[in-house]
C-alpha cells in the first residue's frame, strides 16, 4: 500500500514485464496475471533499479509510466490450428501478452525496464504522471482517458507560444466531432486566462476568439443550450462532463446554458439587391446578427485586392494585382489626408476613394468599368504602372475581377460603414477584436471564392495589428483548412495561414485548424502544429507520411472510432493518447437550441392577455 492524496491505494500488480521479447525506452511487453482484467489503453507503471554512476553504493529507481497499446491471448503448446479440436487432449499453457507504448520515465535515464519486473496500473497520481499531466503548470482539459474514465491534459505551453503553438484537428466529415473539439479547446484556452494570475484577476482575460462558420448555419447558436443533450443525455453524458471538470458542470450545465461566459458576436455578409444592409442568415433572427461589410476604402488602403485572386492564378497576373494594389493604396491614403485637413467632411464621408480631381470610386463596379477603359491611355496614373505586362494577362485579370465581383462584390459597398467616419466601421469592429470575446464570422451562405476573399483579408488584417503590438491575443478557428492552405500551390491566403503558423507564436496568435486530410494541407501550417489530434480516418488517409507518429494499432483502431472518439498526441508525452469527449452540451445546429423557458413563459402571458382582451 502507499499514501496518495492523503488516501492509502492498493497497488494492483497487473503480470511482468515479458522476457522473450525486447523491452526498449519506448515500448515493453507485460505477460498479464492470470485472469486479471487488463484492458486496452490502460495505463501502468513498472519500476527498474539501476546503478548510479557517481555513486555506485546508491541505487537509482527509474519509473516507466506507459499506455497499453495491445492486448493479446492465445495457448502455447499447439502446432496446428486443427489442435484446437483436441485442446483437452494436449498439455496447452495460455498465454496473455499486452505491448505498452512508454509516455514517461521518471527520472528521464533513458534505459529499458528490467524484465521480470512486476507491472502495476497507474492510478492517481500515478495516472496523472502517465499522462504527462504531473509536470504542465498550465493545463486544460482534453477529455476522458477510454479505460479509466479520467481526466486527460493538454499542455497550454505548447498551445498558447511558450514551447509551441497551434493545434491540427483532422477527421473525416459527417463525424461532427472535430469541430465541437475545436470549438470546445478554444473555449477552455479562454477560460484558464480569465483565472487568477499573479496578483490580479483579469475578468474578461487577454484572448479574443474569432471562429469562421464555413458550412451552414451550425455555429450560430454556440452560445444556446443543446435541447438533445438536457432531455436525452444529461443523466450519462453529464457525468462525464462532470468529470471532466466540477466548473463546467457547474457554471454552464447546472445552470442548462450554451457557452456563454463570454460575449458572442456574430456576423454575417449583407443579403444580395436590398437597399439596407441586412445580415444573409435564415435560421438565427437576423435582429441577432450584425452585417459585415467592407467600403472601398478598405478594400483600397488595406490592399485587399490581392484576395481576389486564388491559387491557379499565374505570377504574371499575381504581379499586375500588385500594382494595382500599390496604387489603390496611395489613393486611399491621399484620400485620408483630404479628411484630416476637411477638404473631405469626416461625418459625411461615404467610404470612398478619390481618383483625381473629379472622380471617385465608391465600388468594385465603378472600379471595373474604370479598368475596362484605361488600356493604352498614357494619360491615366494607373496605366504607366502595369503596361509592360502583356494584354491577354491585363484581360485575364479583368475577367477574374467580373467573376469576383459577381459572387462577392455585395460585400464591398457605400452603405457600410467606414472605418474613418465618427461611427466607425463595422470591418474594422471585427479586426479590433476586443478580448474576452468570441466573434463567429459565417460565410457559409458564400461562394467559395467569396469565402476565401473574407477569410484571407480578415486574417491579414489581424496579423498586420498583432505585428504592431497589439496586447491581446487571438485564437483563430477554421475548418476546411485544406481549401484556405492548400498542399500544393500558393496565394495570399495560404501565404497568410503559413505566417500564422510560422510567426504566429512570437505574436501572440493561436490557430485551431481543422480538416479531413492532413495531407491535403500545406506542409509548413502542420509541422508547425505543436498538438495534433485525429479522429475517425478512411484506410487510405490514415496510412500517410503525416500520421508516422501513431502505432499500427492506432491506425487500425482509427478507421472504426465512433464520434467523441479522439487521439491526442502533444510534445509534453512520448506517445498518443486516446480520449473521449462527451456529447457537446451547446447548440451544434439550429434544431438543438433549448428554448428559453422564461421567454415561452412570457409569450404565453401576452398571449393570454391579447385573448382576455379579445373576450372583454
Amino acid at each position: 500500500m502507499e499514501e496518495v492524496g492523503g488516501k492509502e491505494e492498493v497497488k494492483a500488480e497487473a503480470g511482468v514485464i515479458l522476457g522473450t521479447k525486447p523491452a526498449t525506452p519506448s515500448e515493453f511487453f507485460i505477460a498479464v496475471k492470470r485472469d486479471f482484467p487488463l484492458q486496452l489503453d490502460d495505463t501502468v507503471w513498472t519500476e527498474t533499479k539501476i546503478r548510479s554512476p557517481e555513486n555506485s553504493s546508491e541505487p537509482i529507481t527509474v519509473k516507466f509510466y506507459g499506455i497499453l497499446d495491445s492486448v493479446e491471448r492465445s495457448y502455447e503448446g499447439l502446432d496446428f490450428d486443427s489442435d484446437m479440436y483436441y485442446i483437452h487432449e494436449i498439455p496447452v499453457e495460455e498465454r496473455h501478452i499486452a505491448r505498452v507504448k512508454i509516455t514517461k520515465i521518471e527520472p528521464e535515464i533513458l534505459i529499458p525496464p528490467k524484465p521480470g519486473a512486476p507491472v502495476f496500473l497507474a492510478r492517481g497520481e500515478d495516472f496523472l504522471k502517465a499522462v504527462g499531466a504531473d509536470t504542465m503548470k498550465r493545463k486544460i482539459p482534453a477529455g476522458l482517458s477510454l479505460a479509466q474514465d479520467e481526466v486527460v491534459y493538454i499542455d497550454l505551453d505548447f498551445v498558447d507560444g511558450e514551447k509551441g503553438a497551434h493545434i491540427c484537428i483532422s477527421g473525416v466529415s459527417g463525424v461532427a466531432t472535430k469541430t465541437s473539439y475545436g470549438i470546445f479547446l478554444l473555449h477552455e484556452i479562454m477560460r484558464e486566462s480569465k483565472r487568477k494570475r499573479g496578483n490580479g484577476y483579469d475578468k474578461k482575460g487577454k484572448y479574443a476568439a474569432i471562429i469562421f462558420n464555413v458550412k451552414g448555419e451550425d455555429l450560430l447558436f454556440i452560445d444556446k443550450p443543446n435541447k438533445k443533450f438536457y432531455e436525452e443525455m444529461l443523466d450519462e453524458e453529464g457525468k462525464k462532463w462532470r468529470k471532466i471538470s466540477e466548473e463546467i458542470y457547474s457554471e454552464f450545465i447546472a445552470n442548462k446554458k450554451g457557452f456563454s461566459v463570454f460575449e458572442v458576436k456574430i456576423f454575417a455578409p449583407p443579403k444580395k439587391n436590398v437597399n439596407v444592409l441586412v445580415p444573409d442568415v435564415s435560421q438565427r433572427p437576423a435582429t441577432e446578427v450584425r452585417p459585415l461589410a467592407l467600403t472601398f476604402f478598405d478594400f483600397a488602403k488595406y490592399q485587399l485586392i490581392r484576395y481576389c485572386i486564388s491559387e491557379d492564378d499565374s505570377e504574371q497576373i499575381r504581379g499586375l494585382v500588385e500594382q494595382i494594389a500599390d496604387l489603390l493604396y496611395s489613393k486611399a491614403e491621399e484620400t485620408e489626408e483630404k479628411i484630416k485637413q476637411g477638404v473631405v467632411s469626416k461625418s459625411e464621408f461615404d467610404g470612398s476613394v478619390f481618383w483625381g480631381q473629379n472622380k471617385r470610386f465608391r465600388d468594385l463596379e465603378e472600379f471595373l468599368n474604370y479598368l475596362m477603359r484605361i488600356w493604352g491611355d498614357e494619360r491615366d496614373i494607373l496605366y504607366p504602372k502595369i503596361k509592360n505586362y502583356h494584354y491577354s494577362t491585363f484581360r485575364a485579370f479583368l475577367s477574374r475581377f467580373h467573376n469576383f465581383i459577381k459572387f462577392a462584390g455585395h460585400i464591398i459597398t457605400p452603405k457600410a460603414k467606414s472605418g474613418i467616419s465618427d461611427k466607425g466601421g463595422d470591418f474594422d469592429e471585427v479586426i479590433n477584436l476586443t478580448p474576452g470575446s468570441i466573434y463567429v464570422i459565417h460565410i457559409g451562405n458564400l461562394p467559395d471564392l467569396a469565402q476565401r476573399f473574407l477569410v484571407g483579408s480578415m486574417l491579414s488584417r489581424i496579423f498586420n495589428e498583432q505585428e504592431k503590438g497589439a496586447e491581446r491575443r487571438v485564437i483563430v478557428f477554421l475548418d476546411e483548412l485544406s481549401k484556405y492552405a492548400p498542399r500544393e500551390g500558393s496565394s495570399p491566403i495560404k501565404s497568410i495561414l503559413e505566417d500564422i503558423a510560422e510567426r504566429g507564436r512570437s505574436l501572440g496568435i493561436i490557430l485551431i485548424g481543422a480538416q479531413q486530410s492532413a495531407r491535403t494541407v500545406s506542409k509548413k501550417i502542420i509541422m508547425n502544429s505543436s498538438i495534433k489530434v485525429v479522429g475517425r480516418m478512411s484506410p487510405e488517409e490514415v496510412y500517410s507520411p503525416e500520421y508516422e507518429f501513431l502505432s499500427a494499432e492506432l491506425k487500425k483502431r482509427l478507421t472504426v472510432f465512433q464520434p467523441g472518439r479522439l487521439i491526442l498526441y502533444q510534445p509534453s508525452v512520448f506517445a498518443p493518447l486516446p480520449v473521449k469527449f462527451p456529447f457537446p452540451f451547446w447548440a451544434t445546429r439550429s434544431s438543438e437550441v433549448m428554448e428559453d423557458s422564461s421567454k415561452s413563459e412570457r409569450i404565453e402571458e401576452e398571449l393570454k392577455k391579447i385573448y382576455e382582451e379579445e373576450i372583454f
